[in-house]
């Protein structure tokens, strides 16, 4: 018997029952933890029913639509360069407020409950498909991690993984030590922006600078226009990439839907 390994399980239920137990957001004692050594669903079935699930969707980028699975009319006219996007919720209500508060105002403790959600959703849509050999993430510019005292993509994902790691074990995707995606332009705060603003600016705003594997899972917190995503995605495929995934954790929905 592993004692080592044991008393390591035995003592994360432990610390799980003593602080994972309740909801991050009303503090209502949460009957869904399980006691065991996976993770937990750190918001209780009332306050998660509370976010805006994106339901209806087009199927390639997943913007907010009327009806579900169908092809967007921006995908139609110019399909995007990553082969599959995993956007759960909207960006919109508790979970705008949430991904907000953790950009703005120190909320890091919300990355909990986000990050385990959007784990719960990748273990869902890859039960049919080959998981990435290599996670990233879509970087702040050094100037604008100075500004909020750290980069919260960068934190999230290493908390997906942990997330992950318990499902998945060495299956896991792996992240590089060191992020290959750089930002070297210095932009305007992407939600203070137009769309036709955000696509100006994306350009030549990042590089890469480091190994990419074959297939490769592109994470950020919220897709807008998707700029952004794509301008890194053409990067990371003209770096070697043969297969891009989009995970992001909400998709701003357009005017009217």
């Amino acid at each position: 018997m592993d004692w080592k390994k044991l008393s390591t399980i035995k003592i994360q239920e432990v610390y799980n029952g003593l602080f994972l137990n309740r909801c991050y957001l009303c503090n209502a004692k949460n009957n869904n933890t399980q006691s065991s050594s996976k993770s937990h669903n750190t918001l209780c079935q009332h306050c998660h029913q509370g976010f805006a699930k994106n339901t209806n969707s087009c199927y390639r980028c997943k913007r907010p639509t009327h009806t579900a699975n169908i092809l967007c009319g921006q995908c139609q006219v110019s399909s995007p360069p990553y082969q599959l996007c995993v956007a759960p919720y909207r960006f919109e209500g508790i979970v705008k407020a949430l991904i907000h508060s953790i950009k703005f105002n120190q909320g890091n403790h919300y990355i909990r409950p986000l990050t385990y959600l959007l784990s719960e959703q990748l273990i869902h849509t890859y039960s049919a498909e080959p998981w990435p050999e290599q996670i990233l993430y879509v970087p702040s510019h050094p100037t604008r991690i100075k500004e909020r005292g750290f980069c919260q993509t960068h934190a999230m994902t290493q908390l997906l993984i942990k997330n992950l790691r318990l499902h998945l074990g060495e299956k896991c995707p792996l992240q590089t030590k060191h992020n290959p995606i750089k930002k070297i332009k210095h932009t305007q705060a992407q939600h203070s922006l137009t769309r036709k603003e955000r696509l100006q600016k994306t350009q030549n705003s990042y590089q890469i600078d480091g190994e990419i594997a074959k297939h490769v899972a592109l994470f950020d917190d919220v897709m807008t226009t998707g700029s952004t995503i794509e301008s890194c995605t053409r990067l990371l495929l003209k770096a070697g990439a043969e297969r891009v995934d989009v995970w992001v954790i909400a998709r701003t929905p357009d005017k009217g839907y």
